[in-house]
């Protein structure tokens, strides 16, 4: 027995590689997986940066549209709630919905969807009736058709 372990020849034992093959496993993987999270990761921001420009122009079109709006710049919560089921805005290839939320209060314009989105927030002023306004924002999100 004692020949058996002191012998120093060069002969290996058939699953020695086995450890080494799984540590080089684990690291492809890894590899993988931070290869493919820095491109998603660039593939967002190339979308946004390319459709932020229309987020922008979009929104204050929005923000302006006599169908919500009164006569002084102010979105008025009955033309938003009549607005909500009639309005449509449309972008080639993408689903954009407007979404305007005061305190207790939200409207959304238009189909929400999954997928790759940007957004784009304007602050507006949301008037209730004669006697209450509200601040609150009006969020144009677009996704990727």
């Amino acid at each position: 027995m004692c020949s058996f372990i002191g012998d120093e020849r060069g002969a290996t034992e058939p699953y020695t590689d086995l450890p080494a093959l799984g540590i080089v496993a684990v690291g492809l993987i890894l590899f993988s997986f931070l290869l493919f999270s820095a491109y998603s990761s660039y593939a967002s921001s190339a979308y946004y940066a390319g459709v932020r420009g229309d987020l922008r122009n979009m929104a204050r079109t929005a923000a302006c549209d006599p169908r919500i709006c009164d006569s002084t710049g102010v979105l008025d919560a009955r033309m938003l709630d009549n607005a909500s089921r009639d309005l449509n805005y449309a972008y080639p290839g993408s689903v954009v919905q407007v979404t305007v939320k005061a305190p207790e209060h939200d409207w959304q314009i238009g189909p929400g969807s999954r997928g790759r989105s940007a957004s784009y927030a304007l602050p507006v002023s949301v008037k209730l009736n004669d006697a209450r306004c509200l601040a609150g924002t009006l969020t144009v999100t677009m996704w990727e058709g």
